[in-house]
């Protein structure tokens, strides 16, 4: 939309767009939530943080669509309940009192969307209705459909230019990093540069129980603290230091971030000062964390000696164990590895994806197995100081041969343990390489919006999968039940009992190698919270976790 008017009203400048007014209210209220499944987003913690700093009267809610998990759901895939009408309402009917209604989430959380902002528009037309996050960068074409304006890139600068323009009253549609629709049409600014190492510094701290608000099914909006934050994300501090990705896999949003700027698959990170302030922080808010969960695309590209100097003040200020969640093969170095477990690492996954170089290839991955062979080596040879190591597969993919299918399957088989596997359905991301790739060749992938919680194909491939996370067996039986993988395309059995004690297997082998480490940032609930206040973690941990000491004149340093 675009300024067409100025009109003098009570001595205040009224901007008319399209058919509404808006006054100029350097005091108007923005009302800002994040509608995923959890209260981790950092990316909106970092803006709201940043916007509460430029506009006080900011409130900020998160909106969990899905419900709260319990370990026999998440085996049944329960988790994503119907969000149903009364919850939209009641959550239209908060974000309808801002003058600003601004909207983060994910692609899969965009149905959800929709209908807030139908409902808000419904209650207050004169709501300016803003849309960010993932799903806005990734299909803006679909956002802004709904939205007033849409953030295309990083929106904190864009988003302060925006809002001087718009509480002035002047022409905001010029504000760079927003795509905007005036009269039905659509006005694409272009984004701005990348924000430097230095701007990252300067600012401020993300939001962690700050005031924020947090939404419960049939509830009501209720003030977060440490309650609502173990309910939803248990016990760990979730967090991203660096940005930036040096691939660009087909099936990652990253893809068009990198399109919209080549710079991104640089990674930019602020100071290792500023991130263990932010830790620290955290950590006296919720004294009881069991760790801290770096998110990072890859984590393990970051330079030897920026690591060195994380790890030196962690090791020293932060004390409590932490995982590194964002690896890719081609990084994984020895050294890094030691120089991470020594300061207190306890928990890695890395990306394999698959077992076929063809497959590899089509996402376009530049990982040779070889390479993933030797990166799960060179983790499986620290295992006695970690949490079993996790690593990504994807499955389900129509475009997979038996043979590749059984390449994944066979890599999986012969994999040191222990291990544990993150298994993933194929799902499209839409505005994707990997979209483009598949439509091209003409097959049809259930979408990430409206598939993203449906089952897995129940064949032998996947409950094999799946056994063998937690079981290695008998040769003479792997190789009987090999021949029974075919492609998902072809008509074969299905395995519903099988699929289920297979995935029952799985989560109990994986709460087993937590619990070895009395570690609770896989398991929800309270327990770990009691078991940390009253010190048991930390005796435990004291008597039980062999913990890994760097000698430094006997490690070859690398870069």
């Amino acid at each position: 939309m675009v300024m067409t008017a100025d009109i003098q009203q009570d001595s205040k400048v009224t901007t008319q767009v399209g058919s509404r007014l808006y006054k100029t209210n350097p005091n108007l209220e923005i009302r800002l939530v994040c509608v995923e499944d959890s209260v981790a987003n950092t990316g909106f913690r970092k803006i709201s943080a940043y916007i509460k700093t430029i506009h006080q009267n900011t409130k900020i809610a998160y909106i969990p669509t899905f419900c709260k998990g319990s370990w026999v759901n998440k085996i049944l895939r329960r988790t994503k309940a119907d969000f149903g009408d009364n919850n939209i309402r009641n959550v239209a009917q908060w974000m309808a009192k801002g003058d600003i209604a601004a909207f983060c989430s994910m692609t899969q959380s965009s149905p959800d969307v929709y209908k807030i902002i139908d409902e808000v528009r419904r209650l207050n037309p004169n709501s300016y209705i803003m849309w960010g996050g993932i799903h806005a960068i990734v299909e803006p074409e679909d956002a802004i459909k709904h939205a007033d304006a849409v953030c295309t890139g990083e929106g904190e600068f864009a988003f302060k230019i925006f809002l001087e323009l718009f509480k002035k009253g002047k022409d905001y549609t010029t504000a760079p990093g927003f795509w905007f629709n005036k009269d039905n049409k659509i006005i694409k600014n272009r984004n701005l540069p990348l924000m430097t190492e230095k701007e990252m510094d300067e600012l401020p701290t993300l939001t962690y129980q700050d005031g924020e608000f947090i939404y419960h099914r049939d509830k009501g909006f209720k003030l977060l603290n440490a309650t609502n934050i173990i309910d939803y994300q248990e016990l760990s501090y979730s967090t991203v230091w660096s940005i930036g990705c040096p691939l660009h896999c087909s099936y990652c949003a990253n893809t068009k971030f990198i399109e919209h700027d080549s710079a991104y698959r640089r990674l930019r990170h602020s100071s290792v000062r500023t991130i263990i302030n932010e830790l620290k922080r955290a950590i006296s808010k919720q004294p009881h964390l069991s760790a801290i969960a770096f998110h990072d695309d890859s984590f393990m590209a970051l330079p030897y000696k920026t690591l060195e100097e994380f790890c030196k003040l962690y090791k020293a200020e932060i004390k409590i164990p932490f995982a590194v969640y964002g690896i890719i093969p081609n990084y994984v170095k020895e050294d890094k590895i030691v120089l991470l477990l020594d300061a207190g690492m306890n928990l890695v996954r890395m990306g394999i994806q698959s077992g076929s170089e063809r497959i590899l290839e089509f996402y376009r991955r530049p990982t040779t197995l070889k390479r993933i062979k030797e990166g799960v080596a060179i983790i499986n040879k620290y295992r006695k100081y970690m949490i079993a190591p996790q690593y990504d597969i994807i499955v389900d993919n129509p475009l997979e041969t038996p043979d590749d299918i059984k390449a994944t399957v066979d890599l999986i088989y012969e994999m040191p343990r222990p291990f544990a596997l993150n298994v993933y359905s194929l799902r499209v991301i839409p505005n994707t390489q990997l979209a483009k790739d598949l439509e091209g060749k003409g097959f049809d992938i259930p979408s990430i919006t409206k598939y993203y919680f449906i089952g897995y194909n129940k064949t032998m491939a996947n409950c094999l999968i799946f056994i063998l996370t937690f079981w290695k067996m008998p040769k003479w039986l792997y190789k009987i039940l090999r021949k029974k993988i075919y492609s998902i395309q072809t008509e074969q059995p299905r395995y519903p009992i099988l699929f289920m004690f297979a995935r029952l297997g799985t989560f109990i082998k994986r709460y087993l190698n937590h619990m070895r480490f009395l570690d609770f940032t896989h398991n929800l609930g309270k327990t770990g919270y009691y078991l940390t206040k009253f010190r048991i973690v930390k005796i435990w941990r004291h008597l039980f976790w062999k913990r890994y000491h760097l000698v430094k004149q006997n490690l070859k340093v690398k870069t």
